[in-house]
């Protein structure tokens, strides 16, 4: 069903959520914008933010540092409890919210789950703001998404002027919108517009058709010797994706707490090991990595590219290395055919 929700009733509505979830709304933080709790001051919403939260709301479910477990000398360990109030993100776009179902391959996946993420993936409503005027670094049409793209969302929100209109999607959702009127005949057809439009404006990044097979057949090619001249192997790129999720695990012994911490395949360290060898001793093989995870061996694994087309590593550089340009020369690579 499709529902109807007044800019002037926000903050009453929210207040009403906050009742049965802890309620998580973008909002003005220092000079850019976070998902934060909601705690009644609407005057720090933020939903006119046009380059996404600076960074990515999977923090919500794999925190930047996160206890494990706390043990004793005498080898009793036990896990934190973990917050059993179910939540709700507000206003999350498209890409974020598909992020999760990605990430949902990794820490929920047949063979593996992870218990942390998974309680609170199943604990978690999300309603997503679509995107009717995505900015200049977004390119989520061109990986298989778009600025309106249901998947993993309960509600699919449109801004329509001095109204949202909030389409539920999953019975979550429906449970959500009980409270607020239906959307009319008309609004609906206002929502197919814009939505078609925010569509079709997007220009394509690059091309996919064969990407994968470029980077595959140029492994060891002089290009990536090139386009990594530029790079600091800051981490910025990975720290701000909403898909990267490589973490370290590491036991503070003063604390008696293990901990997991985000971590970053552009950092020397994340794949030196103890032997002091490291198979990815420069930029070249690091920058390599993060394209390929990406671009092949994600496809390999799920049938899906990895990137969402955020658009924060290219917003973001501190020296503007721009993965849409790179992945463009990428796919110009020679490829050998080899005929049987």
């Amino acid at each position: 069903m499709n529902y109807i929700l007044s800019r002037n009733d926000i903050p009453k509505v929210l207040e009403m959520w906050s009742k049965t979830h802890q309620v998580f709304a973008p909002q003005k933080y220092s000079n850019f914008s976070a998902f934060l709790p909601y705690e009644g001051k609407a005057e720090q919403l933020c939903l006119e933010y046009p380059h996404n939260t600076r960074y990515p709301p999977k923090a919500l479910f794999l925190p930047q540092s996160e206890e494990l477990l706390s043990y004793t000398k005498d080898g009793q360990a036990s896990e934190p409890a973990l917050d059993a109030k179910p939540k709700l993100i507000f206003g999350i776009h498209a890409c974020d919210t598909r992020a999760m179902t990605l990430l949902d391959t990794v820490f929920d996946a047949k063979d593996y789950q992870d218990p942390f993420w998974k309680a609170r993936r199943e604990s978690t409503a999300i309603i997503t703001l679509g995107c009717d005027e995505p900015c200049s670094t977004c390119f989520c049409t061109t990986v298989e998404g778009g600025p309106f793209n249901r998947q993993g969302a309960d509600i699919i929100m449109t801004d329509i002027g001095e109204s949202f209109h909030l389409e539920a999607l999953t019975p979550k959702g429906e449970n959500l919108c009980k409270d607020l009127p239906y959307a009319s005949a008309a609004e609906d057809r206002k929502v197919s517009n814009v939505q078609e439009k925010a569509t079709s404006d997007m220009p394509k990044a690059f091309d996919t058709e064969g990407l994968k097979t470029a980077l595959d057949a140029n492994f060891d090619s002089s290009y990536w010797e090139e386009v990594q001249r530029s790079c600091l192997g800051c981490g910025v790129c990975t720290f701000l994706c909403p898909t990267c999720f490589c973490f370290d695990i590491a036991d503070e012994a003063a604390r008696s707490k293990r901990y997991r911490n985000w971590d970053t395949c552009m950092f020397s360290v994340y794949s030196r090991e103890a032997s002091g060898h490291n198979p990815r001793p420069s930029r070249k093989e690091r920058t390599r990595q993060r394209l390929m995870h990406k671009y092949s061996y994600w496809v390999d694994q799920i049938g899906k590219i990895g990137c969402t087309g955020c658009g924060r590593c290219v917003r973001y550089c501190p020296v503007g290395l721009d993965i849409r340009a790179m992945l463009r020369e990428a796919g110009k690579l020679p490829v050998e055919v080899i005929h049987a």
